[in-house]
């Protein structure tokens, strides 16, 4: 079970490196085609989608607790509208951005309240989760008119969210014993 934390913490800090790049290309160069960026942001959701989907899987194969498949589906079908119609970004990439912030953060949160009893730096990923949850309400709800403002405010995004989601999981790996104790304890109780 501690393997199958490690390498989903490194594959979700690696996609969020990923995810920072892009998001850093979007805030510096707002003037690239629209079309550009909306299939290289489909591609990098399909992977995400990909990832979670297979995450999910693994993990429960492993009894770790993470929910994955539901937002992973979401991904790869807005991935795949993003390839097919490229132009469509300009409208729906507010949208999906905040949809996708506030599934992540719902994690976080969830998450934090899993760890609280074990790990001190709970409140961290909890405040993080938070904040995260703010953002993507705002963006959800608060989407600009003009397609480079949507691209420069979206790259920033992207980018915030990385630098969150890294930061959780750089706290998740640090505790990686006390978290596969934690649930191991659980299904011990859960099965007596």
């Amino acid at each position: 079970m501690k393997e199958v934390f490690k390498r989903a913490t490194t594959v979700m800090i690696c996609l969020s490196i990923l995810a920072f790049i892009i998001g850093l290309i979007m805030t510096v160069y707002p003037g690239l085609s629209i079309n550009t960026i909306g299939i290289i942001v489909g591609i990098y959701i399909i992977i995400h989608g990909i990832t979670l989907v297979a995450l999910d899987f693994k993990s429960n194969l492993s009894y770790v607790p993470f929910d994955g498949i539901a937002s992973g589906i979401l991904f790869i079908l807005l991935g795949i509208v993003f390839i097919i119609t490229p132009g469509i970004l300009s409208i729906f990439l507010t949208i999906a951005l905040g949809i996708w912030i506030i599934l992540l953060s719902v994690s976080a949160i969830r998450l934090s309240l899993v760890v609280r009893s074990k790990d001190s730096n709970w409140i961290l990923i909890l405040l993080f989760g938070i904040i995260d949850l703010i953002a993507g309400i705002i963006i959800l709800f608060n989407p600009l008119a003009s397609v480079i403002s949507i691209t420069i405010l979206s790259g920033i995004v992207i980018m915030f969210h990385s630098i969150v989601n890294i930061i959780d999981m750089v706290v998740i790996k640090k505790n990686i014993k006390n978290i596969t104790k934690e649930i191991e304890n659980s299904m011990k109780r859960n099965q007596a």
